[in-house]
């Protein structure tokens, strides 16, 4: 058979028993081309290699690699070189970003590239680090204009999550106003911490 739902190809008497003599010594490969100009068919070295596998016809040749035996290509490396698409050691691909590469998220916000190979994170929070050391656990830093790309360091300031999370919801007709939302975020996490230590 030549494959799964596929017919087994027709020998006649006389192409058995020519492919049977004339096997031996030869390859496959061979022994189609003689074939097919001998009976005007059209099959290829693996139509006959299934076919003389199932007869159990060994060819007598040996394909077996030997221990000492040169390979085919010995003494050929380098003589090809590489091609234009090759990547070379050290070379940069073609879409590498240098540190403090930025783009902008789904979300709006940016993002920068700190560090090889593609360590990327949020500006507002590494502006805000770098000045002022580790964010502190449950707090975030929010923008006092609520513009997400205005990440300079006057731009924001650091709240506990609580605070951010109630002054999500308050009045928005003065989400753009600085000074009010500096009052309010003050003012918010001062009471927070107020609440806290009473408790």
């Amino acid at each position: 058979m030549q494959g799964r739902n596929k017919r087994a190809i027709p020998y006649s008497d006389a192409e058995l028993s020519w492919i049977e003599v004339n096997q031996t010594g030869i390859s496959r490969k061979e022994l189609a081309t003689k074939f097919n100009a001998k009976f005007k068919r059209e099959l290829s070295g693996d139509n006959l290699g299934a076919l003389c596998k199932r007869k159990k016809w060994a060819n007598g040749l040996d394909t077996v690699f030997k221990e000492g035996q040169e390979s085919w290509n010995k003494g050929t490396k380098g003589l090809t070189g590489r091609n234009r698409t090759s990547f070379r050691k050290g070379q940069m691909p073609h879409n590498h970003k240098p540190i403090g590469h930025e783009y902008t998220n789904t979300q709006g916000y940016i993002m920068i590239k700190v560090a090889e190979p593609r360590k990327f994170e949020l500006k507002h929070r590494h502006v805000w680090q770098q000045a002022n050391g580790k964010i502190p656990a449950r707090h975030v830093i929010r923008f006092l204009d609520n513009d997400r790309t205005n990440c300079s360091l006057e731009n924001l300031i650091c709240v506990p999550v609580e605070v951010n999370g109630k002054v999500n919801h308050r009045d928005e007709r003065f989400a753009d106003d600085v000074d009010i939302n500096k009052a309010v975020l003050l003012t918010e996490t001062l009471n927070h911490h107020v609440n806290n230590r009473a408790r």
